[in-house]
């Protein structure tokens, strides 16, 4: 018996439209790949390119993507950012959050040194920094943040401008021993914090009238209030304050940019 040719042919092309079919619907499924800037605030954020390569805005790779990153959204107004800086003063405490909030952009905060004067401050271990401003002459802050170190050192007229403007900013914000500053201050009162666990028992035993002092948190949100353990542990509470202002694809975009491996803090 003959084999039907027809019948053959016909399967053959049956098959070979089914398969070209199946690749087609392949192709139509394969998400299409672009390349992006990993969002850190440089002029590319949200910009889609056809080939990898790097950045021209801020030299970083770029990434292939297949759901593009979100554009970061910029604050209406900038807010005033003051770091207060004294003689002795923790460098890691004000330089981390300084490099946190000025990777956020002028667009989103005004970030700016205080000191008792504008003269040069000698910060510890042997670093001086020239302030920006003196006390007399600085923006209102809408962010102050207070570093640790030896804050003894700090005089009653800083003390007094710590205590006026601590009243009127949205968010107060101590790393290390700065929070002795604010417990000194009453700006801790009824209120839970933290510091450097080389003082915690002492601002535990000292002031009474902190509502709870916790041993084994990087830092303690009270809403307007936020204290940090000791020097790098203020990184850890910028991202988590740039998160509550800006939003966690900003902090993201920091971290990225800081190389610093940034986590969500609000769990």
């Amino acid at each position: 018996m003959k084999p039907n040719v027809n019948i053959f042919l016909t399967s053959i092309t049956c098959l070979i439209l089914f398969i070209a079919f199946q690749g087609q619907a392949f192709a139509q499924d394969k998400p299409e790949v672009i390349y992006q800037c990993s969002p850190c605030g440089c002029s590319n954020d949200g910009k889609h390119f056809d080939k990898p390569g790097a950045c021209s805005g801020c030299g970083m790779k770029l990434v292939a993507v297949t759901e593009p990153f979100s554009y970061l959204k910029n604050l209406d107004k900038p807010m005033n950012v003051a770091i207060l800086l004294f003689n002795h003063a923790q460098v890691l405490d004000y330089a981390g959050p300084y490099d946190v909030f000025t990777s956020a952009g002028d667009e989103n905060f005004n970030v700016y040194t205080v000191a008792a004067t504008r003269e040069p401050v000698t910060t510890m271990p042997n670093l001086s920094v020239n302030p920006q401003y003196s006390i007399l002459d600085s923006p209102k802050p809408d962010i102050l943040i207070i570093p640790g170190g030896m804050w003894t050192s700090v005089g009653d007229d800083t003390l007094q401008w710590i205590k006026e403007n601590s009243a009127e900013v949205d968010y107060t914000f101590s790393i290390c021993t700065g929070a002795f500053i604010l417990a000194e201050l009453g700006i801790l009162d009824a209120l839970e914090a933290t510091t450097h666990n080389a003082g915690i028992d002492i601002l535990e035993k000292n002031y009474p009238t902190i509502k709870k002092v916790h041993h084994n948190s990087r830092f303690i949100d009270n809403g307007k209030v936020i204290t940090s353990a000791g020097v790098s542990a203020g990184i850890d509470a910028s991202f988590h304050l740039i998160e509550r202002i800006l939003g966690k694809d900003w902090a993201k975009a920091i971290g990225n940019n800081l190389e610093y491996k940034y986590e969500s803090f609000n769990k």
